[in-house]
């Protein structure tokens, strides 16, 4: 078949008759009139046979023969749209019109291998007509316009400010508008729709790339966020699912305007909706562990904003991450970043943690290894890296626990760690000698290959630096969380838990005063406005009784040595 007979062969829309592939996601048909649908099909089929030794040319794109694309585009689209105003049921007077038009569509491709015409492209009035066509009765007409414009938007070899001139007026002319309308109309069990879904997204990507300042006004005033989250709450994998999980994971990152917008539009539930699904289900394959890890993320986002803490709560969030935590599934890995997220600077939900014996699920995971990762998965990178997470999300969720309860509560929690012979504190103790272990290596290794390299010109701050960075790529940042909850251990008026914590440190190689380096370090790290009333007060509280503890020993040890 020619290539007018291929092209030709994709407008099959006319006859509007596909089966659904994915009964998981509801269709959403567009009204057709089936007369105009057979009598469409029967015209295609003679345009066909008729066109069958016809040429769609794609030729070298220069300047005027993109300009001559264009107007050639804007005339054809101006004729099918008088002929379709004029004969609406009757498809036979404006075939011949959707046809050329469907041929110039195709013809306006080449000028994605030709990105260098951007400058000149923009200048003409060509992107206004081409988003208008996203509204096309014509299905195939509009889903070749979604894929032309990732194919600009996604050009190779494209100066990248070329292609955000070409995104900047895309963004002018409301496209992301236009394509979130388009992607709604569409039913992704139809596999080319599917494809226009993704096409039209990836074009909303590179727009968010390029213009990371108009994500708010993607992710609200377009509707774009509202539709990713209802695409992740649907329960079949699919690769758009993942598109719209690593979209929404970019809309929400460092901005706290689109974060308090997802709070708004029930976008907390949606995400725990999509979070259960996995609570006993392992993700079949790297693609699918990908979007379970981005829904996590996702949410741990969100919840930097209290008010969409206090929605976690109440849509009782925190049951539903400790109920995944405890499958040791998968997903337990993002759920213990989630509930991190969710305790930080909130008392009421770290209550309610104490309420529901979220103890008997944190303290076992102290210095224990994170569920084992899927076959598909598995890496000794990978599991030294889920190590670290998993040890830093511990350090941190009880860390905060430290900071936020007081009266019973915090008793409660104080009694969890004399229990048992402390081993609990034994644990915690074995924490703080391992990462300082692995941040001394991790020092003295970035220490060697500076003097190895031995650049003259190397500043003495840049080797700072790189010695911090090495210091919190060992886990610096997890000895530090480590260390504060020791801190609030010491500092509690708990005589055999203070004895027992100075003579275990001292039995592992090191002291209080380590301990208290650390500390100080972190709290001079940590922004102070970063925390809450609640928080300053137990850190102050408890950084004053260290350093009275301290002050005591040293004294102490004056006096024996004298």
């Amino acid at each position: 078949m020619s290539q007018a007979g291929a092209a030709l062969s994709e407008l099959e829309s006319f006859s509007y008759r596909r089966e659904s592939a994915d009964p998981a996601v509801p269709p959403q048909k567009r009204p057709r009139t089936e007369k105009a649908a057979v009598d469409a099909a029967e015209l295609l089929a003679e345009a066909e046979r008729e066109l069958e030794e016809a040429r769609v040319e794609v030729t070298q794109v220069d300047e005027n023969s993109m300009k001559r694309m264009v107007l050639s585009i804007e005339k054809r689209i101006n004729e099918n749209m008088q002929m379709r105003m004029k004969y609406p049921d009757k498809p036979e007077k404006f075939m011949d019109a959707e046809i050329e038009l469907y041929q110039e569509l195709k013809r306006l491709h080449s000028l994605a291998a030709a990105p260098e015409l951007f400058p000149v492209f923009v200048k003409t009035r060509c992107v206004t007509s081409l988003l208008g066509l996203l509204a096309h009765e014509n299905s195939d007409i509009a889903m070749d316009v979604a894929d032309l414009l990732h194919e600009l938007s996604d050009a190779d070899d494209a100066d990248p400010e070329d292609t955000k001139a070409l995104l900047e007026h895309f963004f002018e002319h409301e496209a992301h508008t236009l394509l979130v309308d388009y992607i709604q109309r569409l039913d992704e069990s139809e596999e080319d729709e599917a494809t226009a879904v993704h096409s039209a997204l990836g074009t909303l990507e590179a727009m968010l790339e390029a213009m990371p300042h108009a994500a708010a006004a993607m992710a609200q005033k377009a509707g774009l966020m509202k539709w990713l989250l209802a695409r992740l709450k649907v329960r079949a994998f699919h690769a758009n699912k993942l598109y719209a999980s690593e979209l929404l994971s970019v809309l929400l990152q460092q901005s706290p305007q689109n974060q308090t917008y997802l709070g708004q539009v029930d976008g907390m539930l949606s995400l725990l909706t999509a979070a259960s699904q996995y609570k006993r289900r392992e993700p079949q394959d790297l693609e699918e562990a990908e979007l379970v890890e981005n829904v996590f993320d996702c949410m741990a986002s969100a919840l930097s904003q209290p008010a969409n803490q206090l929605l976690f709560l109440k849509a009782e969030g925190i049951e539903l991450m400790i109920l995944t935590i405890k499958e040791r599934r998968y997903a337990s890995r993002g759920a213990l970043k989630a509930l991190d997220a969710a305790l930080k600077r909130n008392g009421a939900n770290c209550e309610r943690f104490v309420d529901i014996r979220g103890f008997k699920t944190l303290f076992p995971m102290l210095g224990t290894a994170p569920p084992p990762l899927p076959v598909f998965a598995k890496g000794g990178g990978e599991r030294k890296a889920a190590q670290k997470l998993h040890d830093e999300h511990c350090a941190s969720v009880l860390c905060t626990l430290f900071a936020q309860l007081s009266g019973d509560r915090r008793l409660r929690l104080l009694g969890k760690l004399a229990e048992d012979e402390m081993a609990k504190l034994d644990k915690l103790m074995q924490l703080h000698a391992k990462y300082e272990r692995l941040v001394a290596e991790a020092e003295a290794g970035a220490a060697e290959a500076l003097q190895e390299e031995g650049e003259e010109d190397e500043g003495e701050e840049d080797e700072d630096d790189k010695i911090y960075l090495a210091r919190m790529e060992g886990g610096a940042y997890t000895l530090q969380l480590v260390d504060m909850c020791l801190g609030y251990v010491s500092a509690a008026k708990h005589k055999g838990m203070r004895q027992r914590l100075l003579q275990g440190l001292y039995e592992l190689g090191g002291s209080l005063h380590d301990v208290w380096t650390n500390i100080d370090e972190h709290i001079k790290a940590v922004d102070e406005a970063a925390t809450d009333v609640a928080e300053q007060r137990q850190v102050g509280e408890m950084t004053a009784a260290v350093q009275a503890l301290l002050q005591k020993y040293q004294l102490q040890q004056e006096s024996d040595a004298s």
